[in-house]
């Protein structure tokens, strides 16, 4: 009887201890599975948030529009220029621009006027041998901008490509020359201010007839307006954050066709189009 009860006894044990350990595998595997989906959603939840964080990473979003005043140097000379910018999304900006510029050809060079006999003509100025015209371009276009390389942190810069089209107008300001004539078989001389001109250019090409080169405004009134368009593309280097005086630096590059050739020296080729390498610094200011 006592044996029965015994082996009776270690039947419920054993079948109570399977009940035990089935039970505490279910609830194991519960709370494997609750441990896993937390897992899944937090790493859910931090790549959302690192999207995000891509998205906004280093933009400024304290802005909507910015002005911008600044200057260029220019590969064929130099350029004043200003921009109007207009944010369309944290990525895209659209932006107007006007710029003025003075083109020099690469072959012309300055050199020093003589006057030795004459000295009551006055001194001699330097001046531009064989050079025909000044050359100036006026140039007002549209464009956009897209940020390329966002700031890491606060105040670091951001990179943004750039390109902008529109109208550009070439002006052809005469260059004149103080020329000396001489009078009376060489007892006198005065002067007079002339262009060139291929049926007289015996004095303008002769550099002992040459005191120097005219006033700036001397053929203001006889400019040649050529038309034609532009195209530029660029990378613009700004800071993040800066509200007021922002700095810019721009490097790219300006190309424009016009109407008919644009002669800047005698001895070279005239052409009909332009294309300048440029490097520009700009400041300005943000606001909503």
């Amino acid at each position: 009887m006592a044996l029965s009860f015994t082996k009776c006894f270690s039947g419920f044990a054993v079948i109570a201890l399977l009940v035990l350990v089935t039970e505490l595998h279910a609830q194991n595997s519960t709370w494997n599975t609750s441990a896993v989906t937390k897992k899944t959603e937090g790493a859910k939840h931090k790549v959302k948030d690192y999207k995000k964080h891509l998205e906004n990473w280093g933009t400024d979003t304290s802005y909507n529009r910015a002005f911008l005043i600044g200057g260029k140097l220019n590969s064929d000379g130099w350029s004043g220029c200003m921009d109007f910018i207009k944010r369309k999304n944290y990525k895209i900006n659209k932006f107007w621009q006007i710029s003025f510029s003075e083109i020099k050809h690469e072959k012309q060079t300055k050199q020093q006027g003589t006057n030795s006999t004459y000295p009551q003509l006055g001194n001699a100025t330097p001046y531009v041998f064989g050079k025909i015209n000044n050359l100036y371009t006026f140039q007002v276009g549209f464009g956009k901008e897209k940020l390329l390389l966002p700031a890491v942190l606060d105040g670091n810069l951001s990179v943004s490509y750039r390109y902008s089209g529109g109208l550009s107008l070439a002006m052809l300001k005469p260059y004149y020359l103080k020329l000396i004539y001489i009078d009376n078989g060489g007892a006198s001389a005065h002067l007079e201010q002339y262009t060139y001109n291929q049926s007289d250019s015996a004095y303008f090409l002769n550099p002992n007839s040459i005191l120097g080169a005219s006033k700036w405004t001397t053929g203001l009134g006889n400019i040649d307006y050529v038309p034609g368009v532009y195209f530029e593309t660029s990378i613009a280097i700004i800071p993040g954050k800066n509200k007021y005086f922002i700095q810019v630096v721009t490097l790219g590059i300006n190309g424009a066709c016009y109407a008919k050739q644009l002669p800047v020296l005698i001895d070279q080729v005239a052409l009909p189009w332009q294309v300048s390498l440029f490097a520009s610094f700009a400041i300005g200011e943000r606001w909503k």
